[in-house]
């Protein structure tokens, strides 16, 4: 009869023996030490893009607000800033509610979008201004039914880092009705 590690069997046509008890694999800490270690590196030396740095990281790049309208009611003429006053996120502090502006922390592509909701019968034209430039238009008109009316727009900007935008009237006096009017935007 042969000792146990020299039967032929299932476990000896494989190469396994009672004796090859320690596993060829690393252990879990050993393999996240390792992963680590190669990460940062790769970091340090460029090789890695923002995108894949660790969860912490990927938290602090975050860019987004949201903010509404404050008060009741606001009668916004030709080149004037929509102030949305009441905010509820901003990430990244772009968004400063006292001028009623954005301003990007970061250069990326960025999505905005604006609801103004106008006071019975009255118009709304607001646009989103970059830089002293219009690049998007809202027009919410309701002049003769006596009801509120609500109209969206959104638009994808580029944006480089310190470049500004805001939400402005583009014509006549634009009225905008309290918290049920919004302005919001984030980076892709």
């Amino acid at each position: 009869m042969l000792p146990n590690d020299k039967i032929l069997g299932f476990g000896s046509i494989f190469g396994i023996i009672d004796t090859d008890k320690v596993s060829p694999r690393p252990s879990l800490k050993s393999f996240r030490d390792d992963y680590d270690s190669v990460a940062k590196t790769c970091v340090a030396v460029g090789y890695v893009k923002d995108n894949c740095k660790n969860n912490q990281d990927r938290k602090n790049t975050v860019i987004a607000f949201n903010a509404k309208a404050k008060g009741s009611v606001q009668s916004v003429s030709t080149g004037n800033i929509v102030m949305f006053g009441e905010v509820d996120l901003n990430f990244g502090g772009g968004y400063n509610r006292v001028k009623g502006i954005f301003i990007a922390p970061k250069s990326g592509v960025y999505v905005f979008d604006w609801t103004i909701m106008t006071d019975i019968s009255k118009p709304a034209y607001t646009s989103l201004i970059l830089n002293g430039k219009r690049r998007a238009y809202n027009h919410c008109a309701n002049n003769s039914h006596g009801i509120y009316m609500s109209c969206s727009k959104m638009a994808v900007v580029k944006m480089k880092a310190g470049d500004k935008t805001w939400i402005d009237s583009f014509h006549g006096t634009s009225s905008v009705y309290y918290t049920h009017s919004s302005f919001s935007g984030y980076m892709l």
